[in-house]
């Protein structure tokens, strides 16, 4: 072969290896490789009344994370009670749980649960526990079996782009509830506003609604009079509560938004108000 072909095919092949690589993509922190705990956490000492913090996100992970589980936990010591905040879904199984009278849902997503998790998790439920489930427990990345818990229908979106904070009225009905007993009639409030294709169940006492008409909503989305984002019902003896609120830190430094939440968490606990006999 001559030399100077031979020079030339060297060189080529001395380019196509110095070519680099395409960069290796970002992970996106929001949206976490969906993972299943199999060892339980270590639990501090406990004493009743007990709260269960669970943060975990299988699916969409909101940055106000770390705002709601510290403002939680101080709601909880307040109180004089016990709380155990965690990202470990194997901390449900019979022994763990058995300690715990609440569970609350701060922002936790997705589907986390093997199948013993999950048999634990309902019998918690099944023998009167309390829950709580706050703004993402109420998207779309929830099995069945919790969204009928949660009580209400499928979640189908919410608005986007410079539409999705918005400042809107919400109607509080529900006044003599431990979490809503402290709210205006009217109370003005900035979210993203979750909206289902369904409203709650029949069984579920709503305590507020949005009103559609003080914001702007994509048609899709709207649900007319029936937009409720906050409700209690009964599943047996057990209390669950629902909120939609939440997504923002800003959310979790409001006096009237904590004060919401911790009736919330004393009314699960079956230490205010009534219901679910």
């Amino acid at each position: 072969m001559p030399t100077a072909k031979l020079a030339a095919m060297l060189l080529l092949t001395l380019q196509a290896g110095s070519t680099p690589a395409p960069p290796a993509a970002v992970p996106d922190p929001r949206r976490p490789a969906p993972t299943f705990d199999t060892v339980a956490p270590a639990l501090p000492e406990l004493k009743h009344p007990a709260v269960l913090i669970v943060s975990k996100t299988n699916g969409y992970r909101h940055d106000s994370i770390a705002q709601a589980v510290p403002a939680i936990e101080k709601l909880v010591k307040a109180r004089g009670w016990s709380s155990f905040a965690t990202e470990n879904a194997a901390v449900f199984n019979p022994e763990s749980l058995a300690k715990f009278d609440v569970i609350v849902f701060a922002n936790a997503s997705g589907d986390i649960y093997t199948p013993e998790q999950r048999a634990a998790l309902r019998a918690f439920i099944a023998r009167g526990g309390g829950f709580v489930g706050l703004h993402s427990a109420g998207d779309g990345s929830h099995p069945d079996w919790f969204v009928r818990m949660r009580g209400n229908g499928n979640f189908i979106g919410h608005p986007g782009g410079a539409d999705q904070f918005q400042a809107a009225w919400l109607s509080v009905k529900g006044r003599g509830h431990p979490a809503t007993r402290h709210l205006p009639e009217r109370w003005r409030w900035t979210d993203e506003y979750y909206s289902w294709d369904a409203p709650p169940a029949a069984d579920a006492h709503v305590v507020a609604w949005l009103d559609e008409g003080t914001l702007r909503l994509d048609p899709k989305l709207r649900m007319g009079d029936g937009h409720a984002l906050i409700w209690w019902r009964c599943e047996g003896r057990a209390r669950i509560f629902y909120s939609a609120l939440g997504h923002r830190a800003e959310a979790w430094r409001d006096a009237t938004h904590l004060q919401m939440v911790n009736g919330a968490i004393g009314w699960a606990a079956r230490k205010e108000g009534t219901g679910c006999n």
